[in-house]
């Protein structure tokens, strides 16, 4: 056999066992050739064309992006390894306050208010408050989704009705109606004033709960609203409230005991972390990364160095300090 045949032998060779990795992470990720051909940049017909071992064209071009594909499968891998996992939802005593005011408005039904500063674990309360019980619709305002339009389309979505236009209102109270539910609107210090009233209303019409939830600034609007003449049923509605003025101790503690801490200095600056502001977004913030830290470096426990590091990359201001007693 001379050179050039066996160089040509190993080449197919070479090829046929990348296009059977390629296959085989494939099937193993459950990828389709179309997403694989996508991400490789490729048009879907070559990259089949060339896995099936018929294409006629460029094949080594082919091969290289291949291989680009697998790599970066490899260092996706390594780096997801890397990432910890966030403990999820930690029922607290604050959780259970804010359940308190949900349940309350669903059972009632009635209106409740759920106010605070940012990152205490409102939104997280509500999420897993609808994970456990039935017919409770959750609907996010954001800075451009204020209007009565707007939020009714969003909760229309959500319930499966198709209706649009001026009959749409009339078709979400018909579905509403006796579902016994909860209607729950986070960062409602959007809200304008005539989507306020709207849901007020829809709460009058469909007898369902209605909870509003959002930062600190909500509690000023409805209770402006309340000195109305014009507005004083919104007020006179909330039968339920709760202000989050910050994040209690009991509630840091559970939490921190998920995330499978043990060097007790960590620990205090978690706790200082929380009583900041971002309160526990900022110490999930800070105790992800710094993990990922330690583990970089093949650790499984975080250090203060690790801690550090974080802060200085989610943070501003001074390292919170832990400060030991005197002898």
């Amino acid at each position: 056999m001379t050179n050039d045949n066996m160089s040509n032998q190993n080449g197919a060779s070479d090829d046929d066992a990348l296009r059977q990795r390629v296959q085989e992470e494939l099937e193993r990720r459950r990828i389709s050739r179309r997403q694989a051909a996508d991400a490789m940049g490729e048009a879907y017909q070559t990259f089949s064309a060339w896995l099936n071992g018929t294409y006629n064209g460029d094949n080594e071009k082919r091969a290289e992006k291949a291989r680009r594909w697998l790599d970066g499968l490899v260092r996706r891998d390594q780096e997801r390894s890397l990432v910890p996992t966030v403990p999820g939802f930690v029922q607290t005593r604050t959780a259970n306050r804010l359940f308190t005011v949900m349940e309350g408005a669903q059972f009632g039904p009635d209106m409740g208010l759920i106010a605070g500063k940012a990152g205490v674990g409102k939104t997280m309360a509500i999420r897993a408050y609808a994970s456990q019980n039935n017919n409770v619709w959750v609907i996010t305002a954001t800075p451009k989704k204020t209007s009565p339009s707007a939020i009714l389309d969003e909760l229309a979505e959500q319930i499966g009705v198709q209706v649009r236009g001026s009959r749409q209102e009339r078709a979400v109270l018909r579905q509403l109606s006796g579902s016994a539910g909860l209607l729950i609107v986070d960062e409602a210090q959007h809200l304008g004033v005539p989507a306020i009233e709207m849901l007020r209303s829809i709460h009058d019409q469909a007898e369902i709960g209605v909870v509003l939830c959002g930062n600190a600034p909500l509690i000023g609007k409805i209770d402006g609203l309340g000195r109305t003449a014009d507005h004083a049923q919104i007020f006179s509605r909330i039968g339920h409230r709760r202000h989050v003025e910050s994040v209690l101790q009991s509630d840091v503690c559970p939490i921190l005991k998920e995330w499978g801490l043990d060097d007790a200095d960590v620990i205090t600056v978690a706790k200082n972390i929380a009583q900041r502001e971002g309160a526990l977004r900022s110490m999930t913030k800070v105790l992800r990364n710094a993990m990922r830290l330690a583990r970089v470096h093949g650790r499984e426990s975080v250090t203060m160095g690790d801690m550090e590091a974080s802060w200085e990359v989610h943070m501003t201001g001074e390292f919170p300090r832990v400060v030991k007693k005197a002898a």
